[in-house]
């Protein structure tokens, strides 16, 4: 039974999944002329969290060959055979589609459709299209991840205003150099799946220069949101300046020592500082409700 729920743990990768649920929250609260009530936000929590894990399940699916030659997913669940591509089909398709039938019941259509338009985005346009084929992959792919605003403004709001996608584009800016920084530490797992990530093609150097661009871009995006929504105040401007510049510090000295020791503190440090970001958000927001 252990071995069971461990299998399925891997399959819908629920602490990936806990980064966009982050991401919806403030949505949530910023979008509701009102505090949002608690079934609504549990039932769009829900029906994110099957739609996002039904992507992942997808992903595994499409890349069961690949997955075998890299040391890193060798022994998940498919490529192991724990469990057979019948089984994660079905599990699959029964998630997407209680998933789209919770959000558009608890909440609305818009909100069923932006979750499903990440999950498509992530299977067909990441996972198909461009993953095997360019080194640009998870610049363009990494749409699929942001769309957790979009569902919180959308499922109290039914629209998606100026506020949504300035959060929109933050995670599409900091997705990049958080991802890169996992390339950087993995490239030989990558080299072996035959995966053209940006260490593999152009080299770390080339990968530190790149996120320390992309991550210059997304602080401007951090701090763009103070202006974009009205709510915000002097807290989250002074601690999102602060987190910034912390940022800011750890891709230049990766940019400096593009070596997996500072990659990997990199990406850990990017996920602690998105999470930071939503919760000043709220934090700031209910201060000021």
């Amino acid at each position: 039974m252990n071995s069971f729920w461990s299998d399925w743990n891997q399959m819908m990768k629920p602490r990936v999944t806990s980064l966009v649920l982050a991401t919806a929250i403030p949505g949530l609260y910023l979008g509701s002329s009102s505090s949002p009530g608690t079934l609504l936000v549990f039932m769009t929590m829900l029906g994110t969290f099957l739609m996002s894990s039904a992507s992942f399940i997808f992903n595994q699916i499409l890349e069961k060959d690949r997955d075998s030659k890299m040391k890193r997913t060798a022994n998940r669940p498919i490529p192991a055979g724990r469990i057979s591509m019948t089984q994660a089909w079905i599990v699959g398709f029964a998630m997407t589609f209680v998933a789209f039938g919770i959000l558009y019941y608890f909440a609305n259509l818009l909100t069923a459709i932006c979750a499903f338009a990440a999950l498509l985005a992530y299977v067909f346009l990441y996972t198909l299209l461009l993953k095997p084929r360019t080194h640009q992959n998870i610049v363009i792919g990494g749409v699929a991840g942001c769309v957790g605003p979009l569902i919180g403004y959308a499922a109290v709001s039914n629209s998606l205003p100026l506020p949504a996608w300035i959060l929109f584009l933050m995670i599409f800016l900091w997705t990049p150099a958080h991802f890169w920084a996992l390339a950087i530490f993995l490239k030989e797992d990558y080299k072996d799946a035959n995966f053209p990530m940006l260490p593999v093609v152009k080299g770390v150097k080339e990968t530190g220069r790149s996120i320390l661009f992309y991550t210059v871009l997304y602080v401007g995006s951090v701090i763009a949101f103070y202006w974009a929504e009205p709510s915000m105040g002097w807290l989250y401007m002074i601690s999102s300046v602060f987190l910034s510049i912390s940022i800011l510090y750890f891709s230049v000295k990766l940019f400096q020592n593009p070596e997996p020791k500072f990659a990997r503190g990199f990406f850990f440090f990017s996920i602690l500082h998105l999470f930071l970001i939503n919760i000043l958000i709220l934090i700031d927001h209910s201060i000021s409700a």
